[in-house]
Formats: C-alpha cells, sequence, structure tokens
C-alpha cells in the first residue's frame, strides 16, 4: 500500500506516463489484497493497459489474467470480485457506453459496485482508504497516454474524508437494468470533447 502525504505527477513526459502505470498499480494491488471502499469519479472512462504482467510476476493478485497486459478495466473487475466497494461516477455520455456496458456485464451481479452517470462531473479522482489521486486527467485511454496531465497523489487523511463526503452528498446511486442486447443509446447525450474547457482526446 502507498503511504505519503502529497505527490505531483506530471504526464507530459513518457517517464511521467510510466509514473502513472505504476501509481495506479501500486493502489490497485494494495486494495485487492486489502478490500477497501473506492470511488472512481471520471467524466470519460475508456480501458487502457496499466500493469505489466506478461512476466507473470502479478499473477498472484489474480491468476485468471494470464500472461498479458492488465488494463484499467481488468483491474477494477479484479478489485470488485476481490471485495471492494466501488463507487463510480461517469459523465452521461455514449463514449462511456462500452466500458459501463462491460462492467455492467461483469459485475452486475456484485453488491459492492454501482454506477452513477450525471450531466454534471466536472471532478476527476480515484479515491480509496488510504490515498486520493485526483488532477486533470480522466480515466481514459489518451488521459494516461496521449494527453499531457497533471495529477497529484495525496495520502493526507483530512483530503481522503472531505472528498468522500463531498462525492456521498453529491451523486446519488440508482439501480439501472442491464441492456445486452443494446450497448449503445442513441438518446445519450453526445460530446466533442471531454471537457467543455479542454481539448484532449477521449478515446
Amino acid at each position: 500500500m502507498i503511504e505519503l502525504t502529497s505527490r505531483d505527477i506530471l504526464t507530459k513526459s513518457l517517464l511521467g506516463k510510466r509514473e502513472l502505470r505504476e501509481i495506479l498499480s501500486s493502489i490497485f494491488a494494495g486494495v485487492i489484497i486489502v478490500p477497501q471502499n473506492l470511488w472512481l469519479v471520471t467524466a470519460w472512462l475508456t480501458d487502457f493497459d496499466v500493469l505489466d504482467n506478461r512476466s507473470g510476476n502479478w499473477s498472484y493478485l489474480n491468476p485468471e489474467w494470464g500472461a498479458r497486459q492488465v488494463s484499467f478495466l481488468d483491474l477494477l473487475e479484479t478489485a470488485v470480485k476481490s471485495g471492494c466497494h466501488l463507487n463510480m461516477v461517469v459523465k452521461e455520455d455514449i463514449i462511456n457506453d462500452a466500458a459501463l456496458y462491460r462492467l455492467r456485464t461483469n459485475l452486475g451481479k456484485e453488491v459492492g459496485f454501482r454506477i452513477c452517470e450525471s450531466q454534471e462531473v466536472h471532478i476527476k479522482g480515484f479515491l480509496t482508504e488510504s490515498c486520493f489521486l485526483k488532477g486533470s486527467m480522466n480515466f481514459t485511454y489518451s488521459g494516461a497516454n496521449k494527453n499531457e496531465e497533471m495529477l497529484s497523489l495525496t495520502g493526507d487523511e483530512h483530503q481522503l474524508s472531505s472528498a468522500r463526503i463531498e462525492f456521498k452528498e453529491f451523486y446519488q446511486f440508482k439501480p439501472r437494468e442491464i441492456e445486452p442486447n443494446n450497448p449503445i443509446n442513441n438518446h445519450k447525450h453526445v460530446s466533442n470533447i471531454e471537457d467543455d474547457e479542454d481539448e484532449h482526446d477521449f478515446f
């Protein structure tokens, strides 16, 4: 588990992008071994590689992964199936439909999995009981691999507690039926960019 007060990550360079993957890998390893309550708040969500398990060094977390690159959605699924409670907040947008369809299909029967779709999602962050990764990055392929992002990782208890309280107050969760034959809902809002004030790619 990560122990820290504060740490900044700039993803402009390849080193920064690698640092982000290493941090996410460490966070997930911690919560898979010792399950926690998690919050993922991101306007846009697409899948991207995080953990390199081609050597098999991470197979103790989930032997079913095999020798391959393990993605962000793979890690979310493993965390929930290991006992984590995941509260996920995303913007109601067709961009997110593929990721949400996969998660609803694979985690729909898990009591620890909840999704809130909202038109008002500006905060971006991944909150556990021990750390908070927040900043400009949406949790998307482009956010992790293309865009220049600024993130902050903190273990400050006051910040963690404040974020948890705000998330609980801001977002309301409602049950939603899975539509296995219609993963893309044509009535949903479609955005041209990830954020009204940002021209980053979202795929």
